[in-house]
């Protein structure tokens, strides 16, 4: 059986269009970012927390975890609406980094892999800023933002799109080895 550990709506859709059955089973974790941590171990420790211990031999289990770099340090998810309008003024005109990274556990096998996008966002005013908050209500992205949201921040993309969304789907296709005979599974039941 395939496990996904997030119920982040992007990466539900993305499995789901590669053709996957799965069932989602996601952890409740601290989040919470230890003083001094760099960006990538943050990354890495969270996708860890997430898989968190269980290594049934029948299933496989992916978790991921989405964050934005600016400067070296992290934009998380915004607490409020001023939160949100503070993240992306701080973004505006400038660029910036996104990491997916995810782990896939089969077993006792752990992989853990991820992704850059570098962005460029426009350079918005506070309204316009205050206007996507109030359509797009980001609350549940880091950075405040969606890639996919129509008339959203971002001018440039160097990178995965995917990756922006919250899967590194680049990296997960070079793991076709380790997932693919769930997916051929998922497949078998479909027909």
């Amino acid at each position: 059986m395939f496990i996904l550990k997030s119920t982040s709506p992007r990466r539900i859709q993305i499995l789901t269009d590669l053709g996957f059955s799965f069932q989602v089973k996601p952890a409740n974790i601290d989040e919470m970012q230890i003083p001094g941590e760099v960006p990538l171990v943050y990354l890495e420790r969270m996708v860890h927390s997430k898989l968190g211990d269980q290594a049934d031999k029948n299933n496989l289990y992916l978790a991921a975890d989405t964050i934005v770099v600016f400067e070296n340090g992290i934009l998380h998810k915004p607490v409020d609406v001023e939160d949100a309008v503070r993240i992306l003024k701080t973004l505006s005109g400038k660029k910036h980094s996104v990491f997916s990274g995810a782990g896939l556990r089969f077993g006792t096998k752990f992989d853990f892999f991820y992704e850059e996008t570098k962005i460029l966002f426009k350079d918005w005013k506070e309204a316009e800023i205050r206007d996507y908050i109030l359509r797009c209500q980001p609350f549940d992205k880091a950075g405040s933002y969606g890639i996919q949201d129509e008339n959203g921040p971002v001018l440039e993309r160097v990178g995965s799109y995917t990756n922006v969304m919250g899967f590194p789907l680049r990296s997960f296709f070079a793991l076709s080895s380790v997932w693919l005979p769930f997916w051929k599974r998922s497949i078998t039941r479909i027909s």
